[in-house]
C-alpha cells in the first residue's frame, strides 16, 4: 500500500474516533445535543407507521446480525484457502472489534452519559456489512454499493425505531466502526480486490521478455 493510502486510512481512523467523543460529548451534556437527539427520534417515531418501526427493528437487530455473521465467517475461510490472509483478518476484525469495543465503552462509560452508548446491536450490523464488502470474492460494483448503503440505513433506522436507542447512540457505533475499518486497512493494507492494494512489483522489459526489478 502506498505510504499516502496509509496515511489517509490513518487520518480517517483519528478523525472517527474524534468524532465519536464530539457526539458522546455534544449529545450527552449540552441542551442543544440532548434537544437534537429528542427531536430527531421523535420525529422517525411519530412519522413511520408502527409496523414498519417494528419491522425495521427486528431486521436490524437481530435478522440482519444472524444472517451476516456465518455469511462472513464462511467467506474469510475461504479467503484463507486462497492464502488472501490479509483480507481474511481484515473481514472479521472489523465487525468483531468494532462490536466488542461498543461493548465495552457501554460497560465503563467513559462519557458519563449512560449505559446505552454506543449501541452494540448497530456497531455489530454496520461491522459485519463492512466485513462482507471486504470480503466479497468480486469487485464490490456500484449496485453493490447502494445494496451496502439501504441495508446500513436499515440498521441504523432499526436501533432507533423501537425506543432501542437514541439516534447518537447509534451515530456512535458508525463512528467506531469507521475508525475500527480505517485502522485495520491502514494496518494491513490487503490483497483483496475490496481493499487498497500494495504497491505493485515494478518491471521492466528486455527484447521480448519481461521480469521483475
Amino acid at each position: 500500500m502506498p505510504h499516502r493510502h496509509r496515511l489517509g486510512w490513518t487520518l480517517l481512523a483519528f478523525a472517527s474516533a474524534a468524532g465519536l467523543v464530539a457526539t458522546a460529548v455534544v449529545a450527552g451534556h449540552t441542551g442543544f445535543g440532548i434537544a437534537a437527539d429528542g427531536a430527531v427520534r421523535g420525529w422517525l417515531l411519530n412519522t413511520l407507521p408502527e409496523v414498519l418501526r417494528r419491522g425495521l427493528d427486528r431486521i436490524a437487530r437481530p435478522i440482519v446480525i444472524v444472517a451476516l455473521a456465518p455469511a462472513v465467517c464462511v467467506l474469510a475461510v475461504l479467503s484463507l484457502v486462497r492464502r488472501e490472509w490479509r483480507r481474511a483478518v481484515a473481514g472479521v476484525c472489523v465487525p468483531a472489534v468494532a462490536t466488542l469495543l461498543s461493548l465495552e465503552l457501554r460497560r465503563r462509560d467513559p462519557f458519563g452519559i449512560g449505559d446505552a452508548f454506543p449501541s452494540n446491536h448497530a456497531a455489530a450490523g454496520l461491522g459485519l456489512l463492512v466485513g462482507l464488502a471486504v470480503l466479497w470474492p468480486r469487485p464490490v460494483s456500484r449496485r453493490r454499493l447502494v445494496a451496502l448503503a439501504l441495508a446500513a440505513v436499515v440498521v441504523g433506522l432499526g436501533n432507533i425505531t423501537w425506543y432501542a436507542h437514541q439516534p447518537s447512540e447509534v451515530l456512535g457505533s458508525a463512528l467506531i466502526v469507521v475508525a475500527v475499518a480505517a485502522s485495520t486497512f491502514a494496518l494491513l493494507g490487503g490483497d483483496s480486490r475490496n481493499l487498497p492494494r500494495r504497491v505493485d512489483v515494478p518491471t521492466h522489459t528486455e527484447g521480448d521478455e519481461t521480469r521483475a526489478v
